[in-house]
């Protein structure tokens, strides 16, 4: 079995972290949202959850952690998901989408 690169235990480093802070952010936005969330079929939650990864690439992480998503409030969910037309893994969201989910994210109060 052929040894991983330093590049290649980085790059997976990296998307388990990325994994990992994106499903803290939807427990805490399902927790926020309580009874709500039962709107959502498995197919929006796992399209927020490729939107959301694909937005946490550009936040600092110590501006991340500091995102309230338990007062994402459901109108706000329905918004990030708005850009998800054709998104899907291997068919990511435009940068300008991105940006406009960032400004969501970074909105939530």
């Amino acid at each position: 079995m052929p040894e991983a690169t330093q590049a290649e235990i980085g790059r997976r480093l990296y998307h388990i972290q990325r994994e990992k802070r994106v499903e803290r952010a939807i427990k805490l936005i399902q927790q926020g949202l309580g009874t709500e969330w039962k709107s959502y079929t498995m197919e929006k939650i796992v399209l927020l959850g490729h939107l959301l990864q694909c937005t946490w690439n550009t936040i600092d992480q110590e501006i991340w952690e500091k995102i309230p998503f338990a007062h994402a409030k459901k109108s706000d969910i329905d918004q990030i998901l708005s850009f998800g037309e054709g998104v899907r893994p291997g068919k990511n969201p435009t940068q300008e989408d991105i940006g406009k989910i960032r400004k969501i994210l970074l909105g939530i109060s």
